[in-house]
């Protein structure tokens, strides 16, 4: 087992908020670890977008280049690993990771985001596509699907909302609620007005090539043609329940936990930013909370040290 002296501020997570959180406290001269497992919910996708001077990159060649910057600050270390205990102690927190190490940290940073569970869709074939053809944002991957034979898969109430959005990007968009019946005939009627058609049988399965949807077979025999599509739900959920365990609550919408606006939650030294704070930011969203986190923490602990 391996100990470590006590640090500033301990970054769980290394996605985009995580890691600029990381360069903020380096360039603070703060003494912080950043633990990362490297398995982030976009490894899936082909590219990130909307991240200006990174449009395109692919997430793994993100993190590559996010840990390369971080190398010139001494005073920050990142480890390839997990988090599985925390632990209240009288002076913050005692850290335990997966390989036996330990850390004092009076400050933890939570930017561990979601996980997806597709198995709780119901969509056979969801698998294959998703990431490739399938996504959840349009306004990180609707672009690239841009005037296309597209298909929202949703089941939940909201899903006819999400559809208003998923328009912009295509004037051929059905909507397939897998055997549920989440939207009422008023917005039905809206949603026709609009050429949104809604699909209300099941969906036995999805048929693709290579990643690229072919086309939805549905379960009374028919096909239905599309080239790619959104998903109002991914079955998404917290990466980590250990924030709950500190005694973080959970917040009204999406089961994100609860913080104000810039990521302190009403427990004293845990902080939660990017998708863990709000199920869905987007790259560039989550960079920028990852900053803005770091900056307000690095005033608290100046205005820690300053002898008045």
């Amino acid at each position: 087992m391996t100990k470590n002296k006590n640090l500033d501020v301990l970054v769980v997570g290394g996605g985009p908020a995580g890691m600029n959180a990381a360069l903020v406290f380096g360039r603070a001269l703060m003494n912080t670890v950043i633990v990362n497992e490297e398995k982030p919910r976009n490894l899936v996708t082909q590219a990130s977008h909307g991240f200006l001077t990174r449009d395109g990159f692919h997430p793994s060649e993100f993190l590559q280049v996010a840990k390369k910057q971080l190398e010139q600050y001494v005073t920050v270390n990142y480890k390839m690993d997990v988090v599985k205990q925390v632990d209240k102690t009288e002076i913050g927190f005692k850290v335990k990771t997966n390989d036996g190490t330990e850390y004092q940290t009076k400050r933890i940073v939570f930017a561990t985001g979601y996980k997806d569970d597709l198995s709780k869709l119901g969509l056979i074939g969801i698998e294959k596509v998703y990431g490739k053809t399938v996504f959840p944002c349009p306004f990180c991957d609707g672009w690239e699907r841009r005037n296309e034979p597209l298909a929202l898969f949703g089941k939940d109430e909201g899903v006819g909302h999400f559809a208003k959005t998923i328009s912009n990007w295509t004037d051929d968009l059905i909507i397939f609620t897998n055997g549920k019946k989440p939207i009422r005939n008023e917005e039905k009627e809206n949603l026709k007005k609009n050429n949104i058609k809604v699909v209300e049988q099941e969906i036995l399965k999805l048929i693709s090539e290579n990643g690229n949807l072919k086309e939805i077979k549905l379960a009374d025999g028919n096909s239905i043609k599309r080239t790619g599509g959104f998903l109002f739900s991914t079955g998404e959920k917290q990466s980590t329940d250990i924030p709950a365990k500190l005694g973080v609550e959970f917040g009204d919408w999406g089961g994100t936990y609860l913080t104000n606006e810039w990521g302190k939650s009403k427990v004293d030294g845990v902080y939660i930013v990017g998708d863990a704070k709000n199920n869905f930011t987007g790259v560039i969203g989550s960079a920028s909370e990852g900053s803005y986190v770091a900056e307000m923490i690095t005033q608290e602990i100046i205005g820690e040290r300053w002898v008045s």
